[in-house]
């Protein structure tokens, strides 16, 4: 084929050629050739889906259906038409669809007071489908109507359910949303039982308030129908443990709870006991650590604390005071004290609630909150964070580094060394958005310092990114342009590290090419 200039170039040539300029090529006979398909885009379809979800529930949560007042969000009875009022109510309401959505928990509003019924029930579909990911409910949704799953959703859905090769996404679908009814209903069903039975709530009431609770809490969003969070609700022990199991459970992971629901213990033959796989493993101890040691430390910590809501002596006190008639009392008090720590520190991981009051925490436990935040919970669950096999693979390559071992070990297992550098990778990802956001914030939220000081705009921060939710009444006090950046820091914080993952784990080129090495001084 000969070219404008006069120069000769083969077929194959001159249509990469015009590929690469963006547009289609022509057949000798003047014939267009159709453009070749864009491939799927997991990363983009993610972070659109997201992004549709919170649009949505932002314009539904600014119509006069979900203001409490029956009125347009903008609008103030006897007031004209102001559009600073305007965009105040937008950025309000996009504020709290964002951390619905991406199940953080952080609250601009006083949520039972602003919104009706209707806008509750929005908060709460937020929280569940931002909670499953629409991916997950959409590519379910194809592969029940075409009675399979499409082609590229399946290996999507098991890396972002934790990578088990050996798992059929079809199943392991029907499972997720059998664990996260089953999980949530049952929840439901308890919390029900305390609303009516124990607060005397009445029965629709005690219905929708255990409802939206327990999805909440096994969503890990952290968002409460009670003005002060659960602060009047820690003086009920059952009701505590219900929320803070339904968090542990929420933020554990369908992959793992998968493994343990089929693992037959009781069975002697191995081929059909199963086994619990390394992943299933780690994370069951990882945090089993983190809920057991984080609740302890923060429980001694605030035990005379923020823990303490009342000026009474204590059970040791009462016994070396004799005081029996006390004694019924003093034992009471501190257990509602040691659940309320260890329930505390698990909603710190991932979960916005707070049972105790922020303002009065001392700064160690604060400090110890925030790496509880950073941490998070497992990979492919309700929670957020760097996830717990995440550090435990940086730690597990810091030990083999220091022995000089070259290979990374444990249980008797390697890990490949692609996670491990993912894993670097990842924790470098978290701990460089997270001080992006504060050095960006500290030049806007000069209110918000001189109040509550820099460490609680860093609070706040950590706890956007980490899709926590919790705050040292810190929120509030963000200026607008704070408040937008605090719903990026959560939109971020949720789809980032899902990217990411994803990303590394679906790349497939590998390079050839290995230059000549040459050494540098590092440490």
């Amino acid at each position: 084929m000969v070219t404008p200039g006069g120069e000769t170039e083969s077929l194959q040539a001159y249509r990469e050629r015009l590929r690469d300029a963006g547009a289609a090529p022509a057949a000798p006979g003047g014939l267009r050739m159709p453009k070749k398909p864009r491939p799927f885009n997991p990363y983009r379809m993610l972070a659109g889906t997201f992004a549709a979800l919170i649009l949505v529930g932002t314009f539904l949560l600014s119509t006069p259906w979900a203001q409490a007042d029956g009125l347009w969000a903008w609008v103030r009875p006897g007031a004209p038409f102001a559009w600073g009022d305007c965009w105040k109510a937008l950025l309000d309401n996009l504020f709290m669809a964002t951390s619905a959505s991406c199940v953080t928990g952080l609250a601009v509003v006083d949520v039972p007071s602003t919104y009706s019924f209707f806008g509750q029930a929005v908060l709460l579909g937020c929280i569940q489908l931002g909670g499953i990911s629409l991916v997950t409910l959409g590519t379910m949704i194809v592969a029940i109507l075409l009675g399979r799953v499409p082609f590229g959703g399946e290996r999507q859905l098991v890396l972002s359910f934790g990578r088990d090769p050996s798992g059929h996404a079809g199943s392991l679908l029907s499972q997720t949303f059998r664990y996260v009814f089953g999980f949530e209903l049952t929840g439901a069903f308890l919390l029900f039982l305390r609303y009516h039975w124990h607060h005397g709530y009445e029965l629709g009431q005690s219905l929708w308030f255990a409802l939206f609770h327990a999805v909440s809490a096994f969503c890990n969003a952290g968002i409460s129908l009670h003005s002060e969070n659960l602060l009047a609700m820690r003086g009920d022990v059952p009701y505590m443990v219900v929320i803070a199991l339904l968090v542990v459970a929420g933020g554990i992971g369908f992959l793992v709870l998968s493994n343990v629901f089929q693992y037959r213990f009781w069975r002697r033959d191995l081929r059909v006991r199963g086994r619990i796989s390394l992943h299933s493993r780690l994370v069951l101890w990882m945090s089993l650590i983190l809920c057991v040691g984080g609740g302890l430390l923060f429980t001694v910590l605030e035990w005379n604390g923020s823990l303490r809501l009342d000026d009474g002596p204590g059970l040791w006190a009462t016994l070396t005071a004799g005081d029996w008639a006390r004694l019924p009392t003093a034992l009471h008090a501190d257990i509602e004290e040691a659940v309320a720590g260890f329930a505390q520190a698990v909603f710190f991981r991932t979960a916005g609630f707070n049972a105790i009051p922020m303002d009065q925490v001392s700064s160690p436990a604060n400090v110890l909150s925030v790496l509880l935040m950073l941490v998070g919970g497992a990979p492919g669950s309700m929670a957020g964070g760097i996830k717990t096999t995440t550090l435990l693979v940086v730690l597990l390559t810091i030990r083999a580094y220091i022995r000089g071992n070259p290979w990374v070990q444990i249980h008797r297992r390697t890990i490949p060394d692609p996670i491990c550098r993912e894993a670097m990778v990842i924790l470098f990802y978290y701990l460089a958005i997270v001080f992006l956001f504060y050095f960006v914030l500290l030049f806007t939220e000069r209110p918000l310092i001189a109040d509550r000081g820099e460490f609680a705009l860093f609070y706040e921060v950590s706890s956007a990114v980490g899709t926590v939710g919790v705050t040292l009444n810190a929120t509030p006090l963000l200026t607008p342009i704070g408040r937008f950046l605090i719903a990026l820091a959560m939109f971020i914080g949720r789809i980032g590290p899902i990217s990411l993952a994803l990303m590394m784990a679906s790349r497939d080129v590998k390079r050839h090419i290995r230059y000549p090495e040459e050494t540098i001084t590092v440490g």
